[in-house]
């Protein structure tokens, strides 16, 4: 049997492979290679909701150089909210984490955690605001007293929230990040990129919710 000849021009093949190759080029484009395959990551049903909520850490992780992230999660049962994923702190510091606990108070009102709205799904908590049940869950607390020396400094204790909402803007998780490696503020473009994961989470949690629950049914 002869081989059927390719009718396409094989320098043109070669620019159109090479112009749309799935390799990213640049920065941007490795942002969105990663999105899609959180995407894909969260219809896999083999995936438990735990699995993807770690895997979001680690891209996150990956791509915006910041030291300590951690993604909270409400209960489906009761108004408490936890944290699931705790992500680069040391054993001690993640341990006194994960004992943390938030009833809605805590969640919706402005006064038990002052913050800077810097974006349509973010919040920044700066340390001056933090309550003092959480002044030693910081892998450096002895560093929490200290002068903030520059106003775009990430101070220790600064913490930043992107909230993923469900039906209602009730908060069904969130995202919580803080030490950027460089020790500034977030870049605007990042804390957007964030939020669109943010976004993107949400209608994966909740399927992975309702996939949960029909196994719950006896």
């Amino acid at each position: 049997m002869c081989a059927v000849a390719d009718p396409i021009p094989r320098d043109f093949r070669i620019y159109i492979e090479n112009l749309y190759s799935q390799i990213p080029k640049g920065d941007l484009e490795h942002v969105l290679d990663n999105l899609i395959f959180l995407l894909e990551l969260g219809k896999d049903r083999r995936q438990s909701l735990r699995s993807f909520l770690d895997q979001v850490a680690r891209m996150i992780f990956k791509l915006f150089d910041v030291e300590e992230i951690s993604i909270g999660l409400k209960d489906r049962k009761e108004d408490r909210w936890r944290y699931e994923i705790v992500f680069g702190y040391t054993r001690a510091v993640e341990a006194k984490v994960r004992k943390l606990e938030y009833n809605r108070a805590d969640m919706y009102e402005f006064d038990t955690y002052p913050n800077v709205k810097i974006g349509r799904l973010s919040e920044l908590n700066p340390v001056e605001g933090m309550p003092e049940l959480e002044a030693d869950a910081y892998n450096r607390p002895y560093r929490v007293g200290e002068k903030r020396q520059s106003v775009d400094d990430f101070h220790e204790g600064d913490f930043v929230d992107f909230w993923i909402y469900g039906p209602g803007k009730e908060i069904i998780a969130w995202i919580e990040l803080s030490r950027p490696k460089n020790g500034k503020m977030l870049p605007r473009a990042n804390v957007r990129w964030i939020e669109l994961i943010a976004g993107a989470c949400s209608p994966i949690i909740l399927q992975k919710w309702k996939a949960e629950s029909k196994k719950e049914v006896p």
